[in-house]
């Protein structure tokens, strides 16, 4: 299932909050550099090695050096996914970082976005990402929400992964 331009919007947000509410339009996002800025964050043991990997100062005009850079992020991401989380990422679920790159596709960064929230909410420190989560606006919630129940479906379907059940658990508290 692919995620709506709001449920982009609102995974656009999350991750400017996850950078300490640094406002990137969806353009500098469409680099990969915020992504693995993120991701450092979320889990530096294993995505140390992509910051090194990425070319940093890419330029809104080079879409191959943007696609370069989303090919290694989605690369690291699956890794992940296979190697922490044991999960296999269906092909649905994988997005086209050709379109991301050379056009902004929302969809497209709706998909990579909604790979990285499950990085977040799966790592270590998940209640952390799960409490930002909880103080965002309700309709962006909503959203991420959402996100998370598709990340099931493209992760081998519902129940597997236990996303919701994380987010679920951390509402009663």
């Amino acid at each position: 299932m692919d995620p709506s331009d709001e449920m982009c919007k609102s995974l656009v947000k999350w991750l400017q909050k996850i950078e300490s509410n640094r406002t990137r339009t969806v353009s500098e996002i469409c680099d990969g550099v915020a992504m693995v800025d993120a991701l450092l964050k979320i889990s530096p043991e294993h995505f140390s090695k992509l910051d090194t990997k990425i070319k940093r100062d890419v330029g809104a005009n080079n879409w191959r050096l943007r696609v370069s850079n989303l090919k290694k992020v989605v690369e690291a991401v699956i890794e992940y996914y296979h190697d922490v989380l044991t999960l296999q990422i269906l092909e649905i679920g994988r997005p086209d970082v050709g379109k991301i790159g050379e056009t902004n596709d929302l969809v497209q960064l709706g998909k990579l976005l909604r790979l990285i929230l499950g990085c977040a909410i799966n790592c270590e420190r998940k209640q952390d990402y799960i409490t930002m989560i909880m103080e965002m606006e309700v309709s962006v919630q909503q959203n991420i929400m959402q996100a998370i129940q598709q990340l099931e479906e493209v992760t081998g379907g519902p129940g597997r992964s236990g996303l919701s059940l994380l987010i679920l658990d951390s509402d009663t508290r």
